[in-house]
C-alpha cells in the first residue's frame, strides 16, 4: 500500500463496503505510521491489512478487511502470511472479531483479554468536573507523554504520539510536578476518538476521559477500553454506551510495562 490517491481511495471503498467509519485521512494516518498490503481485482481494492511495528521485538496489526464479494477465497490468509513474513520475530498483537477468529488461531493467536467500544453523540453540554486536576498539555509536555505511555504500554511509540499532538490535542494530570497521566483526542470517523488513556488509577482516567468530553459536548465521541479497565459502567452511565466488542490475540509476548501507570483507552483497535 502505498500513500497514492488511488490505493487511499480503494482502501476508502473498501471499509465503507462493510461499513467500517474510516474517512480518508483515517487512512491516511495509519498508513503513514506503519505499512499496509493490498489485494487487487479487475482494478479494484478487495482486501488490505496494515500493521505498526513498535521496535525489533513488537508490533500490532489491524485494519484486516477483506470485500464481501471476495470472502472465502483464501485472501485474508493469504495476506496473514505476508504480514508475517515481513514483521519477522516480533510479537504480533491484534483485536479480532468473531469472524476473522478461527483464522487468527491457525496463525498461534490466543487470546489475552477484550476491547469495548463506547461511543455516541454527547449531550450538547457537559460541565467540567470540580477540582479536576486535568490541564491541557503544552507542547513541552511531549517528551514526559511519551515516557509514560512507553512504559504503561511496553514499547516506544514516540511517532504515534508526536502525530497524534498534531492532528489532535492531549490533556495531563500534573501532580508535584510529575506528568503521572495523559490522554489524546483526535477526530477520527464520525467525530472524535479519546484514546489513549494512560493513568495511574481509574479516577484518573475518568478525569481525563471526562475533559474530552466536555470539550467535544454537541459531538460524536469514541472510546475504546480494555475489559479490565473497570470504565465501561461509568461511560454508560455518563452517556456512551458501548456498541461492540473485540477479542485482543497475542502471538508471541508482550513487552513487560513498568511504573504505575497503566492503559486505559487504546490509541485504536488497531494501534493497539
Amino acid at each position: 500500500m502505498t500513500g497514492a490517491d488511488r490505493d487511499l481511495d480503494g482502501a476508502l471503498a473498501l471499509s465503507q463496503a462493510v461499513s467500517w467509519p474510516y474517512r480518508k485521512d483515517d487512512w491516511r494516518v495509519a498508513l503513514e505510521l506503519g505499512h499496509g498490503l493490498l489485494a487487487e481485482a479487475d482494478g479494484a481494492i478487495v482486501a488490505s491489512i496494515l500493521w505498526w511495528p513498535y521496535g525489533d521485538a513488537f508490533a500490532t496489526c489491524g485494519i484486516i478487511i477483506v470485500s464481501p464479494a471476495m470472502q472465502g477465497r483464501g485472501l485474508g490468509r493469504t495476506l496473514m502470511e505476508q504480514m508475517l513474513d515481513a514483521t519477522g520475530d516480533r510479537a504480533l498483537l491484534l483485536n479480532s472479531t468473531v469472524e476473522g477468529h478461527r483464522l487468527y488461531e491457525s496463525f498461534g493467536f490466543h487470546d489475552v483479554g477484550t476491547v469495548h467500544q463506547h461511543q455516541a453523540r454527547l449531550p450538547d453540554s457537559v460541565p467540567p468536573l470540580p477540582d479536576s486536576a486535568v490541564r491541557t498539555a503544552q507542547a513541552s509536555d511531549l517528551p514526559a507523554i511519551v515516557r509514560l505511555d512507553e512504559q504503561a504500554f511496553g514499547a516506544a511509540r514516540t511517532r504515534l504520539i508526536e502525530a497524534f499532538s498534531r492532528i489532535g490535542t492531549a490533556a495531563v494530570i500534573e501532580r508535584d510536578g510529575v506528568i503521572t497521566g495523559f490522554a489524546m483526542c483526535r477526530r477520527f470517523g464520525f467525530g472524535q476518538a479519546v484514546g489513549p488513556v494512560v493513568a495511574a488509577t481509574a479516577g484518573d482516567a475518568r478525569q481525563l476521559i471526562h475533559h474530552f468530553m466536555a470539550e467535544h459536548a454537541g459531538t460524536f465521541l469514541r472510546i475504546d477500553i480494555s475489559g479490565d479497565s473497570g470504565l465501561g459502567d461509568w461511560l454508560t452511565t455518563n452517556g456512551l454506551p458501548e456498541v461492540g466488542h473485540v477479542t485482543t490475540m497475542i502471538r508471541g509476548q508482550r513487552p513487560a510495562v513498568a511504573g504505575e501507570a497503566r492503559t486505559y483507552s487504546l490509541a485504536s483497535q488497531s494501534f493497539g
